[in-house]
């Protein structure tokens, strides 16, 4: 009997860790072309999914290859915390309320949006059409983002979701260690 609970037990892990590959890979998210550099970013965010809406704090920083993003609920609560390599989104720490979220998703779009150049890094399935101040951000001939820059803030739909982010970047005054 003690063995027919470690096969059952081993049979369990095993679908456990297949289910983790049915979970869907955010398209355009690795980038070939990745660089390493210093860069910092800080905004405050507006969400608006549904009638619901919420904002946050975002603070991007990339040291080398390495960028790391930390979400900070506005009474400085966080939200979570994440890193990106150029290839793969490792999530570090997360409320509860956001277990379900799609990361790969959500860091892609913010890069998209915030991240100098990102739609240049060599993704073979993107396509960014420009004119004027918006950016149309097509993926595999589908169009999924729409951007818009202003003076003082960032506009993303995500029209497969839908929802709108608003980036209002922030002086230099957060700091966070490390």
């Amino acid at each position: 009997m003690h063995r027919y609970g470690r096969i059952v037990l081993l049979g369990l892990a095993l679908s456990l860790s297949a289910c983790q590959s049915f979970y869907p890979k955010a398209p355009a998210l690795a980038a070939p072309q990745w660089q390493a550099q210093q860069y910092q970013r800080q905004d405050q965010v507006e969400v608006q999914w549904k009638q619901q809406s919420f904002s946050f704090l975002l603070y991007q920083q990339q040291q080398g290859k390495n960028l790391s993003m930390l979400g900070l609920s506005l009474t400085g609560q966080v939200l979570f915390k994440l890193q990106f390599d150029g290839q793969k989104v490792r999530v570090e720490q997360r409320i509860e309320q956001m277990r379900l979220l799609p990361f790969d998703f959500v860091v892609r779009d913010i890069l998209f949006a915030t991240y100098p150049k990102f739609a240049e890094a060599g993704q073979p399935q993107v396509e960014v059409k420009q004119q004027d101040n918006t950016q149309q951000i097509e993926i595999a001939k589908q169009h999924v983002l729409t951007i818009q820059k202003q003076a003082h803030s960032i506009q993303l739909d995500n029209l497969h979701v839908p929802y709108t982010i608003v980036f209002s970047p922030m002086d230099d005054a957060l700091q966070v260690g490390n």
